[in-house]
């Protein structure tokens, strides 16, 4: 993940109370159809691109921190580079994509427009025969070497843990080590963003990938695991405030799952609605597992914690300058062009126990941390 300009950042957080993260759907439509995703079809019309500067330049006067580019698939849009370069001049820029459509000349028009990080989604090492599952390290390894060989811009990989995926999550998640990228894990959700997933063997999934010192973001850690071991930890969603998601209609919703709620177009969200949204209760807190809200808004919930988790993110590697090589055959640790990778020490329990994990997860659901 790269971060720019990481002082002045902080301090818009802190004292601005700035949006950290405006989600913005360029386009609905789709070139797969993956059985869990909520955010797609398969014949939308692009959203037109005056209309996107337009929302671009509210969330600029907002003071977003970055502007994260989502579908459908985002490289559908016909004018993708310009508008990741239009928003860019006042924002970090990010992008969710599954990856298909990543040519050389797709890569280097991103370069060349700013673009900040980019999110490859993979599911499981082959498609499962329903066709729930679309989204195949054999299928994109091909696009994961040339992001290594040509991307400037910060690349990691999100895994979905779901009972489809789960069988291969461990090999799918020892193949990325091929490549020097981060990784981060989705637990899968239901229409309204609650969790689906809970049980012994996804607990041990979560916390062998956060001991595998590659993932992205240590902010979920602690609530992912109270999840899956049946909890529902209280906190506050800001949605609304430091997180925005901005539909193709332009209007500001709460976030993917609860779309239809707020319904404010984003050319008249003023900072005073940021505030008032920061305040508002939900309701649908309770299960969630959309974490990007979740991780927003730990901003306000839990800053110290925030805070450690940030630090152990950096000290782990995951904040880079841009641009990934493939490591030497028997590279350890992996180089980043250049630099190396520091590992954190484990703070889990080097054999897990039934008891480990159950006091684990009792630690996490009575931290004020979370509430």
């Amino acid at each position: 993940m790269k971060i720019q300009d990481p002082h002045r950042i902080a301090s818009r957080i802190v004292f601005g109370k700035a949006p950290i993260d405006a989600q913005l759907i360029v386009t609905r439509r789709c070139n797969l159809s993956c059985g869990y995703c909520t955010e797609f079809d398969d014949h939308s019309a692009e959203v037109p691109f005056d209309e996107l500067i337009k929302s671009i330049d509210a969330l600029h006067r907002l003071d977003v921190i970055n502007i994260t580019m989502l579908g459908g698939e985002p490289l559908l849009h016909s004018r993708i580079a310009d508008l990741v370069a239009y928003a860019g001049r006042k924002a970090q820029v990010s992008m969710t994509t599954n990856a298909f459509l990543l040519s050389p000349r797709v890569i280097a028009d991103l370069n060349a427009a700013g673009l900040s990080n980019m999110q490859v989604s993979i599911d499981a090492m082959e498609s499962d025969p329903s066709r729930y599952v679309q989204k195949t390290f054999k299928s994109l390894r091909p696009k994961l070497q040339r992001l290594a060989e040509l991307a400037e811009f910060a690349v990691h990989c999100n895994l979905v843990l779901c009972k489809e995926t789960i069988d291969q999550f461990d090999t799918i998640h020892d193949e990325l080590a091929s490549f020097a990228f981060g990784v981060s894990v989705n637990l899968v959700h239901d229409d309204n963003g609650r969790v689906m997933v809970e049980g012994p063997e996804y607990i041990k999934k979560w916390i062998a990938h956060f001991k595998s010192g590659r993932a992205v973001s240590f902010l979920e850690k602690s609530y992912g695991l109270s999840l899956l071991q049946g909890d529902r930890p209280r906190w506050r969603c800001r949605s609304g405030s430091r997180y925005l998601y901005v539909d193709e209609f332009g209007k500001v919703q709460y976030c993917s799952s609860q779309r239809g709620r707020l319904d404010v177009p984003i050319t008249s969200y003023t900072k005073e609605d940021l505030r008032i949204q920061g305040r508002t209760k939900k309701g649908c807190e309770s299960g969630c597992s959309i974490f990007c809200a979740f991780r927003a808004s730990q901003t306000d919930n839990a800053p110290m914690h925030a805070l450690a988790s940030l630090a152990q993110s950096a000290l782990s590697g995951s904040f880079l300058n841009g641009g990934q090589r493939a490591p030497e055959p028997g590279a350890t640790p992996r180089a980043i062009r250049g630099r190396r990778l520091t590992v954190l020490p484990s703070t889990v329990p080097a054999v897990e126990t039934p008891e480990s994990v159950s006091a684990s997860a009792t630690a996490v659901r009575d931290s004020p941390l979370l509430r």
